[in-house]
Parts: structure tokens; C-alpha cells; sequence
């Protein structure tokens, strides 16, 4: 039988109810907010720290203020602190460049360069086909003008920001190689990034290059190995040293040529939570003896690539120890345009150990010969590249 209750029971048990559900928010919401103060709290003696040096800087200093550069050094420097070695403040024209680099198109004069303490600039790297390309500029030049005006006598980032600009205008480089001075017209222009090459070697092995990781490179490597596969290539070398590996979005669609499915690696977020990061869904295999050439540049997203490769492919891993960046890096954008990266999660390979902060052993450890680098050397002279087809030659005779 329903048993019934009165209206001033109901509204009685109605009130309680909101009366319980408020007490629980309220704490809550209080433990959050104390939370937070406390957070605010712990740096006051700091701010006041702050306080009192920019009263006394800006009393005494004989030197001129950049308001901008204060606020930016105030920020980095919190970043710099937490001891994450991947986390980084980027400053709007920063993260723009980054924004750039990443989606694998860039405008300018078709050169990265960073700034060397020495108030110069060190060309880092020169885009195939860009203007710079195209009139000799290459890595490690030094620029020590821009437009006539010495970059020592620029604010700090404006000769940075000035290699950017618009489309179809020219930019004047001063720049020094070996001691010898040159200048140099450029015209920035779009250009997309060829991160991915690839060429036939002996014995019908396809060699595919890979220098960096950004939303272009799936769709050139899979360009790449269609070349190399239509070529009757009977073994493939992976080659990614010096490969930073930016973005991990595009490892997927790439293993995904050459993997059966598997989760070939999972993430551990904070609080524990591990979730699958890279899985593959490919119902082929690409089964032909394969070889990954790395070395202390491969990084990130290139290093996960490479043991995805060795964990499920059986591929061969040939060079020396890699960085050791074992982690997913999230970047936050703030309103103003600016942004933060930080280290969100940990890669766990499906089989081999944890290479964070370690690195990756290579299976064979070759160097390169003593003055050789990887973007110069010639195939005759590269070791690790002629121990590589030695590897793949005696597994693919194996077959």
C-alpha cells in the first residue's frame, strides 16, 4: 500500500535537500577558492621582491626600460622554474612562428635563425626551394645585418620578427661564413616545408628522409614510400636523425602505412591515468625488412616513431642514443595571442622500456665520422647509413 505524505513534509524534505546540496557547494567551492589564495599566497614575498627591485632599477638604472622584455622575462622565468625541461612561455610572434612551422607552411625569407647570446643570429635551417635556399644561404651562417641596420642594435626578437613579413617584399642579409662576409637579396614567400625525401639505393632498398614532423609530413611520406614501394623496393631505411618530431598527430597515418593495428603506444596523464596515444587501425602490414637511422637530434614525436617501429615492426634501429623526450607536450594559447607549453603525459612504449630522459639505444651503434654532419654527409662516407644496408642486405637476403 503507497503510504502518502503531507505537503508541509514534502516541502520540509525539499528544503533540507536544497539545504544539504548547498552546504556541499559552498564547501567545495571553498576548498577551491582557499586552494587558490593559498596558491597566490605562497608568492607574495616574491611580487613585493619584484616591487622593490623595479623601484630601485628604475631609480638608479642609467639604461633604457623594454617595458615588453620585463614582462616577458618575468614570465619565462616562472616557466624556466617548474623544471620541466619541455615547457616554454612563447610570446604572441613566438607562438605565430611556431603555429607556422608546425602546419608545415611558412612565410619569409625562407631561413629559421636564433638568437646566440652574441647579439647575432645562427641560421638553424634553410627551406629547399625557398629564396634563401635558392641564393646559398645555409645552416650556421651567421647574420649580422638586416636591411643595412646591424642586429646588434636591434630590440631583442626584432631581427627574428624582421626574416618574417609580407609576401613578395625583399629583405637584405648580411651574413658571415668562415670569417668571409656576404650580403644577400631575399624575397619572402610562402613555402611549404619538404620534411620527407626519398631515393632508391642498392640491392633495391628505398631510403626515405625525414627531418622534421609537421602537418604535411603524413601525406609526403606516404608520397615517398608509394615512390619507393612502385620501385620494387625490397627493403626500406627510415632515416629521422635530427628529426625534432614537433607534431605527434601525423605519427599515426604514417605507421599506419606500414603497422598492423595495435596500440603502439599509450600516454600517463596525471593522477595516473594512462590512455592510448598512438593506436594503429591498418589491416596491411608492410612486411619487408626495415632499418630507422637516428641519433642524439631525434626527438619527441620522431622517437616515439622509431621505437612504434621496432616494438611492433621488428624494424632496426641504427646510430646513436637519441634525446630522450618521452613526453606529451600540450601548448595552452591565452587571449592575447600568447602561449604556454607544458609536459602533460608520459609515452609508454607497448614493449620497449621508458627512454625518458634516457634516450633510445640503437641495436647497432655507429658514429658518423669525426667533422660529418648528417645534413651534409655523402652516402659514401656515411657510416650509419652503409652499416644500415649492411643490416637490411643480410635480413632481406634472410627472406
Amino acid at each position: 500500500m503507497n503510504k502518502k505524505i503531507s505537503l508541509g513534509v514534502a516541502i520540509s524534505l525539499i528544503a533540507i535537500g536544497c539545504a544539504i546540496t548547498f552546504v556541499l557547494t559552498w564547501t567545495i567551492s571553498l576548498n577551491v577558492y582557499n586552494s587558490k589564495i593559498s596558491s597566490v599566497q605562497k608568492y607574495d614575498g616574491a611580487y613585493d621582491k619584484i616591487r622593490q627591485m623595479d623601484a630601485v632599477i628604475r631609480s638608479n638604472y642609467i639604461g633604457e626600460i623594454d617595458e615588453e622584455a620585463v614582462k616577458n622575462g618575468i614570465l619565462s622565468g616562472y616557466v624556466n622554474s617548474i623544471g620541466d625541461g619541455n615547457a616554454a612561455y612563447m610570446t604572441p610572434t613566438e607562438y605565430y612562428r611556431k603555429q607556422q612551422i608546425e602546419s608545415g607552411v611558412v612565410t619569409g625569407a625562407g631561413f629559421e635563425a636564433y638568437e646566440d647570446g652574441s647579439g647575432y643570429l645562427v641560421v638553424s635551417s634553410v627551406y629547399k626551394n625557398s629564396s634563401a635556399d635558392k641564393n646559398g644561404l645555409m645552416t650556421g651562417d651567421v647574420i649580422t645585418e638586416i636591411d643595412g641596420r646591424s642586429v646588434t642594435q636591434m630590440e631583442p626578437g626584432a631581427a627574428l620578427e624582421k626574416i618574417s613579413g609580407e609576401i613578395g617584399t625583399q629583405i637584405t642579409i648580411g651574413y658571415l661564413r668562415d670569417s668571409e662576409s656576404y650580403t644577400v637579396n631575399l624575397i619572402r614567400q610562402q613555402t611549404e616545408i619538404e620534411s620527407v625525401t626519398e631515393e632508391m639505393l642498392e640491392n633495391k632498398v628505398g631510403y626515405i628522409r625525414i627531418s622534421s614532423f609537421n602537418q604535411k609530413t603524413a601525406e609526403q611520406f606516404s608520397r615517398s614510400l608509394n615512390t619507393v614501394l612502385s620501385n620494387k623496393a625490397t627493403a626500406l631505411i627510415i632515416d629521422i636523425r635530427q628529426n625534432k618530431g614537433e607534431v605527434f598527430s601525423v605519427v599515426k597515418p604514417m605507421l599506419n602505412r606500414i603497422l598492423p593495428a595495435a596500440v603502439a603506444a599509450s600516454a600517463e596523464y596525471k593522477n595516473n591515468v594512462i590512455k592510448p596515444l598512438i593506436e594503429t587501425d591498418s589491416e596491411q602490414q608492410l612486411d619487408i625488412p626495415i632499418a630507422v637511422l637516428l641519433d642524439s637530434g631525434t626527438s619527441s614525436a620522431a622517437e616515439l616513431f622509431a621505437v612504434a617501429l621496432k616494438d611492433e615492426g621488428n624494424a632496426t634501429l641504427v646510430g646513436t642514443r637519441t634525446s630522450g623526450k618521452a613526453t606529451v607536450v600540450t601548448t595552452y594559447e591565452f587571449p592575447d595571442g600568447a602561449a604556454l607549453s607544458i609536459s602533460t603525459a608520459k609515452v609508454i612504449p607497448s614493449k620497449s622500456d621508458s627512454y625518458d630522459k634516457t634516450g633510445i639505444n640503437p641495436d647497432y651503434v655507429v658514429e658518423l665520422p669525426a667533422g660529418m654532419y648528417v645534413d651534409y654527409v655523402e652516402h659514401e662516407a656515411d657510416t650509419q647509413l652503409i652499416k644500415a644496408l649492411e643490416v637490411i642486405s643480410a635480413g632481406n637476403s634472410a627472406n
